[in-house]
């Protein structure tokens, strides 16, 4: 019977955004490794979820 390896968390986890006047650009790294990209743009603007401007001050783990 082979164990499984065990699953690691990433050490390090970044969140990038960048604004222009026509144009939001989010990308989300893991150890330095783009895992998550998002564009938004005026004209199709979500409906669902929100950015906000924030500092965080403490991390619950398993968030």
């Amino acid at each position: 019977m082979r164990r499984r390896q065990p699953v690691q968390e990433p050490t390090t986890r970044e969140i990038i955004i960048n604004t222009t006047v026509g144009e939001t650009r989010i990308a989300i790294l893991e150890d330095g490794k783009l895992v998550e990209f998002y564009v938004e743009r005026p004209e199709h603007e979500r409906m669902l979820g929100s950015i906000y401007l924030a500092r965080v001050a403490k991390v619950v783990r398993g968030m």
